[in-house]
């Protein structure tokens, strides 16, 4: 037979642990048990999990339930639980209207929080952050965990896409969309696009390198 018991508290569960050290725990329930009948619990903890046991019946009360053996290793790992402190409280998550104020007039750190932010909505009001800084869009062209739109965002920046570092970076980042990549490849210095010519970009970009190479 199957019984289950459900501890919504901490409380509930450290009485439950007072009762264990008389040798059985109370199983409130209306099933008629006959003494000394094998018995299977399911016990549900107040943080979700659950932990099976098997015991015995050693005294059934009438209106109250059965008292039950439970298995001594599964009573040390309650014993445990309900010792347990919680875990310390973590700071509230900001809000999505506080986030894209911190992409937009936020530091640095605050920034670089909301480009890792799954959320990718919130990445572009980062490139509209007056403290950002050509640095800042060079490590965002670089990083291949960023959405397209963000490589758009800054290809449609002459004043960064311009630059010859941003466009190297745009290239050779092999999440940047083609037409994006090999656009840039205008703005990249000629020792630059004969290092690309070479390889260590992805092959559209590189075959892309060769021709204005040989065009030169």
């Amino acid at each position: 037979m199957r019984l289950r018991i459900a501890y919504a508290t901490p409380k509930e569960l450290a009485a439950a642990v007072e009762q264990m050290a008389h040798g059985a725990i109370l199983v409130p329930s209306t099933v008629e048990v006959a003494f000394d009948a094998a018995i299977e619990l399911e016990l549900s903890l107040p943080d979700g999990t659950s932990l099976t046991s098997t015991g015995r019946v050693l005294q059934v009360l009438p209106g109250h339930g059965v008292a039950v053996t439970i298995d001594p290793a599964v009573a040390e790992q309650l014993r445990a639980r309900s010792t347990t402190k919680p875990a310390a409280a973590t700071p509230d998550e900001p809000t999505h209207a506080q986030k894209i104020q911190m992409a937009l007039h936020g530091t640095r750190d605050q920034r670089n929080a909301i480009l890792r932010d799954k959320n990718r909505q919130l990445h572009a009001f980062v490139l509209k952050n007056p403290q950002i800084n050509v640095d800042d869009v060079l490590a965002i062209a670089k990083n291949p965990m960023m959405g397209p739109e963000m490589y758009k965002l800054i290809s449609e920046r002459p004043d960064w896409l311009q630059r010859p570092q941003i466009a190297v970076a745009l290239a050779r980042n092999p999440k940047v969309p083609g037409e994006i990549a090999i656009r840039a490849l205008a703005h990249v210095a000629p020792d630059a696009l004969r290092q690309l010519a070479k390889g260590g970009a992805p092959p559209h970009v590189v075959t892309a390198a060769r021709k204005k190479v040989i065009g030169k």
